[in-house]
């Protein structure tokens, strides 16, 4: 039998370091925790947990992730999957009921190692580091719920983008999914408000003599990511999410009523809690409103989507402290909670819980299994990369001729219209346009395409050179737009800023557009509707338009407010893996007309630099959001 706790002694501890856990750091709910004569008698349950892998395979850069900041402003070098490895192989040895499980977003890398190759590299990953199961972050959201459940959990072919279906992976076999499942308790259909995913999985603990006792794990996925503002590359117009706090509590009863009492929560979805990784102050967040309200029987609260770190003991409502903890990004840290499972009641023992971070750091040798992986497929994108997909008959680059048109923009304005053309009638757009240079956030148009390559290969895009070109994973969308909303859209090209100046923001549109501005008119007058044109016919401003562009444009991430007035929104590809699909179905591209956009008089568009090509991160993240990933 388990040793007895007297209740009095656990509400004093549990009280003293509730309030110590609002405004610093503790491992241990209460102070029984730390004594080894309390944990007699029950089931030693080992919960290790990463989150935010997003296929940061290989080290991530010190600037990028790679360093991160201990107690008294310690930095240490940090992450690479090998590092990984072997740190959970150190810290899950000798825990018989020991469960790996990830918070969410291990794939949609930012990497082009993995991001090139369907993501494959990172589930292949995955499996060797014996993951059990995944909460759905809101990044596996990126392409579509058929690409998450059947292509990279169940291993299905994914035929869109033939010849790239899919790749082979380091055993030389044909990629087959997961080894495990993906969970959401909150991200449903809004046809019928079915869920994507199971919400909670069981697992099963040895509690010696043959008997096995279950433990509910919860699984939430961050509110609004597929809704639209504040997301971009999980826009996904046919789903929606449900309150976090909710669903939480909705799962726990279910559990409870199959006769499952020892629950855990496992959610993309997380916080803030100061600079320390293994500690905490000053805890704000989503994650943190969930710990103070959901049900106490929820033991231990494992966060992610911020990419931060910490971890901290957060007084439920019954006021005895559990652990809210987050890893971070990038295979920066492992967390481990340490539970003990009362075998009687099939509870866990709040009191005795404790917590640490555990930093991946570099000081250790590399698993060779899990090195062996990341470097094959390290290899396979290099050859990709190189791998000829179409020719060019001459230079696509960012330049501006003197009215403000550059022949790259005008060649991505017209593929977005093919794309969407390539998902039925109601898909069809009627014209397209891309920001060239927007306002704010970060044009999509990262690199050229010039004829000359300099090293024999005139001519020919590979497909690395097209991947890195164009595209941030931003979905293509068509919606409805009126006509007079897309007038203004092209007035908000030219923007007064607050010292007086005019920016200009130019933006490309697709073959079927044609306007004239005039830049010595006031800023909001200078494009007369009367010369905009729409297959050579006037432009209606009192008609809706099927028009095609990026999800990041209509999503107010750009910076033109126009443009953010749509309706009926539908979704297409990814930007450059349908740009890469685009060329190869194409063969042959030659560099697209100008004279889309012209002056008036002699008085041209200012001219402007093309944007430098970004750093690692590909994605741009929501502005002026803190945190959320």
């Amino acid at each position: 039998m388990p040793t007895p706790i007297s209740r009095r002694t656990v509400l004093a501890a549990s009280g003293g370091l509730a309030a110590a856990a609002a405004v610093g750091a503790t491992t241990l709910s209460t102070a029984a925790a730390a004594d080894p004569a309390s944990a007699n008698g029950y089931v030693d349950v080992q919960l290790v947990n990463i989150t935010d892998l997003h296929g940061y395979l290989q080290p991530p850069a010190d600037t990028d992730g790679g360093i991160i900041t201990g107690a008294g402003g310690v930095k240490l070098q940090v992450g690479g999957v090998g590092y990984l490895a072997t740190h959970l192989k150190r810290i899950q040895q000798g825990h018989a009921n020991s469960i790996l499980c990830s918070s969410g977003d291990n794939f949609s890398g930012w990497p082009y190692y993995v991001d090139a190759q369907n993501n494959e590299p990172t589930i292949e990953v995955l499996n060797a580091l014996g993951l059990r199961f995944s909460s759905v972050g809101n990044h596996e959201l990126d392409k579509s719920t058929d690409f998450l459940l059947h292509h990279m959990q169940d291993g299905h072919r994914y035929p869109y983008d033939e010849p790239f279906v899919d790749f082979v992976d380091s055993t030389g076999r044909r990629f087959h999914g997961a080894d495990w499942k993906y969970y959401t308790g909150n991200v449903v259909h809004r046809d019928g408000n079915r869920l994507v995913a199971p919400a909670y999985n069981i697992e099963y603990v040895d509690a010696g003599h043959g008997r096995r006792i279950p433990i509910g794990f919860i699984h939430l996925t961050v509110e609004g990511c597929v809704e639209g503002p504040g997301f971009n590359c999980s826009y996904q117009p046919t789903l929606a999410t449900t309150d976090l706090i909710a669903a939480a509590n909705r799962s726990a009863a279910a559990l409870k009523r199959k006769g499952v009492h020892a629950l855990i929560v496992v959610m993309h979805e997380g916080g803030v809690a100061g600079s320390d990784y293994n500690s905490g102050t000053n805890p704000t967040g989503p994650a943190f409103d969930l710990a103070a309200v959901a049900d106490p029987d929820i033991a231990a609260i494992v966060t992610g989507h911020w990419h931060c770190r910490f971890n901290m003991m957060v007084p439920g409502p019954d006021g005895v402290p559990r652990p809210v903890t987050e890893a971070g990004c990038y295979g920066q840290l492992i967390t481990e909670v340490g539970l003990k499972l009362d075998p009687t009641t099939g509870r866990f023992v709040r009191e005795l819980t404790t917590a640490t971070n555990h930093p991946v750091t570099r000081d250790v040798p590399t698993d060779p299994q899990v090195q062996d992986i990341v470097d094959y497929w390290s290899a396979a994108a290099d050859r990709l990369s190189a791998t000829p997909i179409a020719r060019q008959t001459g230079d696509l680059v960012r330049t501006p001729n003197p009215d403000g048109e550059s022949t790259f923009g005008n060649f991505v304005a017209d593929f977005i219209v093919w794309d969407a053309a390539q998902d039925g009638p109601r898909a069809t757009a009627e014209f397209g346009f891309l920001p060239v240079l927007p306002p704010k956030g970060r044009s999509a148009l990262t690199t050229d395409l010039p004829y000359a390559k300099g090293s024999g290969e005139d001519g020919v895009i590979s497909y690395g050179a097209a991947w890195k070109s164009y595209g941030f994973d931003s979905p293509i969308v068509t919606v409805t737009m009126t006509g007079d909303a897309f007038h203004r859209g092209l007035e908000q090209q030219w923007q007064t800023q607050p010292d007086g100046t005019v920016k200009y923001a130019p933006v490309a549109v697709s073959r079927q557009v044609g306007y004239v501005y005039d830049v010595t008119k006031p800023v909001g007058q200078r494009v007369d509707p009367a010369t905009v044109t729409i297959d050579g016919q006037p432009l209606d401003l009192a008609r809706g338009y099927r028009v095609a562009t990026n999800a990041y444009t209509v999503l107010a991430y750009d910076g033109y407010p126009a443009f953010t007035e749509y309706t009926d929104a539908v979704r297409h590809s990814l930007d450059h893996e349908g740009f890469v699909r685009y060329l190869r179905l194409r063969k042959v591209v030659s560099p697209p007309e100008l004279g889309r956009a012209t002056a008036a008089n002699a008085h041209h568009a200012p001219a402007y630099t093309p944007p430098k090509r970004p750093g690692p991160h590909a994605r741009p993240e929501p502005p002026g959001v803190r945190g959320p990933r």
